[in-house]
């Protein structure tokens, strides 16, 4: 069976290298590249756009992730459509909730209408339509190519949400419990809206670290780890809803105590430490808490975990870098040990 692989970098990056590590995500055959928007931690997002559009030619460009709350809509939309002008219609918009650019500056989310609204706005703006914020009626001048729209959710409602307006949804690990819960919240809203669901696209956001063994990967990802597991936390697993109810229900008896695991991940997480390699928090990581969110091993057992997700409809398997020393020969050995076993 067929599955397209992403890749994720810009937290670490810096600006001259973005350019490079783009053209060799291209010509290891990613089919898209989004860089981490998050103003106090990283370069900004559409200077790194810029440069992963003018290295490349085919590959997808897109945020991973921006948010609704840090920029006026209008800017994120004009600025998206310009990188997507100049890519020749490769960009896409990848947007969350707001993790580490909002936490950084102490903002809290905001409501989901507000979430949808910014979605809806992104949307009509790009194909040129006349659209309304805030009370506030404008339009683009000259984009008239609505880009697509990838959204990364983790909640119940965003992810029926993304069901109804998303051309693609971010989903965080890997586990196949949580990959089951997240689809089905997804199709609720898709149905909600008279859409197929079999149109969108379903990413798996983890990292893939290949090594002789689970043991030798664990300090190059349990920082990534700890990411996944502290938004999970945060932004789900804490939650006290019928749905999330469900979904604690199932983790559990798959694995008993793997919610204190994670939880302790998140009581330890601190956001100026986000991705960072030897951050304290990386070690209070289990094995268990890395194989719900990473794939990591050998080759055959990064592929093993990768089957059990072809079934459940996951065709794009979205792995970041930012812990990674040797980021530019990670990607070539995913292409060369992972990916050729899903071209057809």
């Amino acid at each position: 069976m067929h599955m397209d692989f992403s890749v994720g970098m810009g937290r670490n990056l810096r600006f001259g290298d973005v350019a490079d590590h783009a053209r060799v995500a291209e010509e290891s055959g990613f089919s898209h590249v989004t860089l981490e928007d998050s103003q106090n931690l990283c370069r900004d997002v559409y200077v790194m756009m810029t440069m992963a559009a003018l290295s490349t030619n085919r590959i997808h460009i897109g945020h991973g992730v921006t948010n609704p709350y840090t920029r006026h809509p209008s800017v994120t939309a004009s600025a998206t459509a310009t990188i997507h002008e100049l890519s020749g219609g490769r960009a896409f918009l990848g947007i969350g909730a707001g993790f580490t650019a909002m936490t950084t500056m102490a903002m809290k989310a905001r409501p989901m209408a507000e979430f949808r609204s910014v979605i809806e706005f992104f949307k009509g703006y790009t194909a040129g339509r006349e659209v309304e914020y805030r009370g506030a009626k404008m339009h683009s001048e000259w984009s008239r190519n609505q880009v697509p729209v990838y959204i990364a959710s983790l909640g119940p409602r965003s992810l029926q949400m993304a069901g109804e307006l998303g051309d693609g949804v971010i989903l965080i690990g890997i586990h196949p419990e949580i990959m089951k819960w997240n689809i089905e919240q997804v199709e609720k809203g898709a149905q909600r809206a008279g859409r197929e669901v079999s149109t969108l696209d379903f990413w798996a956001r983890t990292m893939i670290y290949i090594a002789s063994s689970k043991e030798e990967a664990r300090p190059n990802v349990a920082a990534s780890a700890a990411m996944m597991a502290c938004d999970a936390w945060r932004s789900l697993l804490r939650r006290d809803t019928p749905e999330v109810a469900d979904l604690r229900n199932r983790m559990e008896a798959a694995q008993p105590g793997i919610l204190e695991e994670i939880k302790a991940v998140y009581d330890a997480y601190d956001p100026y430490q986000h991705n960072v390699r030897d951050a304290p928090h990386a070690k209070v990581v289990t094995q268990r808490v890395i194989d719900t969110f990473l794939l990591t091993g050998t080759p055959e057992d990064i592929r093993e975990q990768i089957d059990k997700l072809l079934p459940l409809g996951v065709n794009n398997i979205s792995t970041v870098l930012f812990s990674i020393i040797d980021k530019k020969g990670m990607m070539r050995e995913i292409a060369d040990s992972i990916m050729p076993f899903y071209r057809n």
